[in-house]
């Protein structure tokens, strides 16, 4: 147990924390690229704001991707440590699980087998085909070892994914890795280990911005002994990101 609870429940406890800090957040990172110009440049969306600029990088139109603006003497704008968002987040609409089945899965004996069980069950009931694929994609993710779940709610979107391991198959040993996404603060990767009477939280952030937030708010992510923010200079993706088609795929 991880101070009184198990992994699953500490990282969605951790993941709920993260969400109001998300709320007070003023920061801005995510764009999405609405088309390529001739020139090459791009027309780049930021909230209710449109600009054009260039990217070193290669971007798809109609994708959405976080990112840290500078902007020049001169008034141009840089894109840096550009990372698209996962799809899983950015394609979600509608909520996938019921509020009563999040609060009760941290508490199920083997949470693993009580979201396949619910899985299968929506997946049978899926009302239109990008629902259907998201579910197949959820299903093919946990046959991987990754728990994953995006969560609408209040219309804001949230992606939070538990890996698996082989020494904690079932998701109720003493760590746990786990990736969180947000519109707002970007990719985290982060674990949670308990060592004898120690439990300690890792976090991996990508854009400085957040990791300046999180140290901010560090006195509200209570129930850790130690908390370590680091800045993380390689991109952080999804454990899982799967292909959109899914093994299941439907047509029409």
């Amino acid at each position: 147990m991880i101070y009184g609870l198990t992994p699953v429940q500490a990282s969605m406890k951790f993941f709920s924390r993260l969400n109001q800090i998300e709320i007070n957040a003023l920061l801005q990172l995510g764009i999405k690229v609405l088309s390529q110009e001739k020139d090459g440049a791009f027309l780049i969306k930021m909230g209710q704001h449109t600009f054009t600029t260039k990217s070193e990088t290669a971007l798809q139109p109609g994708r959405e991707y976080w990112v840290d603006l500078h902007q020049s003497r001169e008034g141009i704008v840089y894109l840096k440590r550009l990372l698209p968002k996962p799809l899983l987040l950015t394609q979600l609409t509608q909520p996938l699980f019921d509020g009563k089945f999040l609060e009760e899965l941290p508490h199920k004996k083997e949470p693993a087998g009580a979201f396949k069980e619910y899985l299968l069950q929506a997946l049978a009931s899926a009302s239109n085909k990008e629902q259907f694929q998201t579910l197949t994609q959820l299903l093919l993710a946990l046959h991987q070892g990754i728990f994953s779940l995006p969560i609408y709610q209040d219309g804001k979107k949230m992606l939070l994914q538990m890996r698996q391991r082989k020494k904690n198959k079932n998701l109720n040993q003493k760590s746990i890795e786990f990736y969180a996404a947000m519109n707002n603060i970007g990719p985290i990767e982060g674990k949670i280990v308990q060592f004898e009477d120690q439990c300690t939280l890792t976090l991996e952030v990508y854009y400085p911005k957040s990791v300046h937030l999180l140290q901010q708010h560090i006195n509200s992510l209570k129930g850790f002994d130690h908390i370590n923010i680091n800045l993380s200079s390689a991109p952080i993706h999804p454990f899982w990101e799967g292909e959109q088609s899914g093994l299941l795929d439907i047509k029409g």
